[in-house]
C-alpha cells in the first residue's frame, strides 16, 4: 500500500489526513454536545422540581386558603362599618373582621405543620397575617382610649405586610375593608 489509500499520510508516517482529524472532530463534538445537553436537562429539572420561595405552590394548601379566604373576605365584608359610625361600633366591627382573619389562619393551621412547613411560604403568609391582626387590633384599641393612632403596618424584609400577603400565588388578596378600619 502507498499510504494514500490506507489514510495515512506517506509523508509523515502515523500522523492523520485531513479526513481522519475531521471525523475525530466531529466525534468529540457530538461527545461534547451530549455532556452539555445532559448538564442543562439536569439543571432544568432541579430547578422544575425546587420549591419556590417566594410562592404556595402545593394544592392542599392552595384548596384550603382558597376556600378560607373566601370565608374571611365575605365575613369581613359582612362586619364592615362606615368610618362616620360611632366608635364603639367602629371598634365592635374592627374585632369582628380580626375575628374572621383569625379563623383564617387557625383554618388553615388544622392542615398541620408538617404540611405548611414543606411549601416554604405558608407558615410565612400565617404570621404575615397575624401581623395584620395585630396592627388592626392596636389600632381599635387606640380607637376605644378616644387617642386614635393611624394604622401603621409593619415591613418585613423590604417588602410592605400587604405585598407579602398578596403576591405568594393564592386567590387571596386582602380585603380593603380590612385596609380602612
Amino acid at each position: 500500500m502507498d499510504g494514500v489509500a490506507d489514510g495515512t499520510d506517506p509523508a509523515r508516517p502515523g500522523a492523520m489526513t485531513g479526513e481522519q482529524w475531521r471525523a475525530w472532530s466531529a466525534r468529540i463534538a457530538v461527545v461534547v454536545a451530549a455532556v452539555v445537553v445532559s448538564v442543562a436537562l439536569s439543571r432544568l429539572w432541579t430547578y422544575a422540581n425546587a420549591d419556590d420561595p417566594d410562592l404556595i405552590e402545593q394544592g392542599s394548601i392552595a384548596r384550603a386558603a382558597s376556600s378560607a379566604c373566601a370565608a374571611m373576605r365575605d365575613s369581613a365584608a359582612a362586619s364592615a362599618v362606615a368610618s362616620t359610625a360611632p366608635i364603639p361600633q367602629r371598634v365592635g366591627a374592627i374585632n369582628a373582621q380580626n375575628d374572621a382573619v383569625t379563623e383564617l389562619i387557625a383554618t388553615m393551621n388544622q392542615l398541620g405543620p408538617d404540611r405548611l412547613q414543606a411549601d416554604q411560604p405558608a407558615d410565612q403568609w400565617l404570621e404575615d397575617w397575624q401581623r395584620l391582626v395585630s396592627a388592626r387590633d392596636a389600632y381599635a384599641r387606640s380607637l376605644a382610649a378616644g387617642k386614635p393612632k393611624p394604622m401603621v403596618l409593619p415591613t418585613i424584609d423590604g417588602k410592605g405586610l400587604v405585598d407579602r400577603l398578596n403576591n405568594v400565588g393564592l386567590n387571596c388578596r386582602v380585603p380593603l375593608v380590612l385596609l380602612a378600619p
